[in-house]
């Protein structure tokens, strides 16, 4: 049976039609949060689990220096679709979980930006802590995290993906990794995610 550990699960949903999450679009809410004053005008954006790529898309056309980052086949394709078209706009086809800063061919850097959303929540549930590692060792000193939890409730079901998550659960596995800067509610959500997800902003816990 696969997983959503593999880029076969992926590819899959994306040839049958099943990519539900795909709003064909940019998400509304985060050019509403392109508005917010926390929002940072400039710096490098990695996007891990870009999907087709319109969110990485709408950094850059703001002017971030992104890198888009995904493994199932059909997005990957899409990705460097959008690298051809922004020189700003770079394309890697790896598991997230491989990223690397100290490796070109697996990031090879630190970003100002690390932005998500829907990711964390789609990875396997037992990799968590292992994708707040890796949003560690990505991000600059410096630098924040920008993720949107959704969904963002307060039960545990593991039914999904995307697997849901609560305040309990992130303060939880946060700790010692990130400090949380601010959180706020989303605006601009669509109907039916209304209610159900949050912007924290994340930076390094300070050593």
């Amino acid at each position: 049976m696969l997983t959503q550990n593999l880029p076969e699960f992926w590819e899959n949903l994306y040839t049958e039609h099943k990519d539900y999450w795909n709003l064909k679009k940019a998400t509304p809410a985060l050019l509403d949060f392109f508005k917010n004053p926390v929002c940072p005008q400039t710096g490098s954006v990695l996007v891990p689990g870009a999907g087709f790529g319109y969110d990485a898309e709408a950094w850059a056309e703001r002017g971030h220096e992104v890198l888009a980052v995904d493994f199932a086949p059909t997005a990957v394709d899409e990705l460097d679709r959008l690298s051809r078209k922004h020189e700003n706009f770079k394309s890697l086809d790896l598991d997230l979980f491989e990223l690397n800063p100290k490796d070109p061919k697996k990031g090879g850097q630190q970003f100002d930006i690390i932005y998500d959303y829907c990711t964390f929540t789609a990875i396997h549930p037992g990799r968590r802590d292992e994708c707040f590692e890796v949003w560690q060792k990505m991000l600059k000193d410096d630098g924040i995290v920008i993720a949107f939890f959704y969904p963002f409730l307060n039960g545990n079901s593991l039914q999904g993906p995307p697997h849901p998550t609560s305040e309990g659960e992130l303060m939880a596995r946060l700790d010692g990794i990130f400090d949380i800067a601010e959180r706020m509610p989303v605006k601009d959500s669509i109907p039916t995610r209304k209610g159900k997800e949050e912007i924290w902003i994340l930076k390094k816990v300070e050593e």
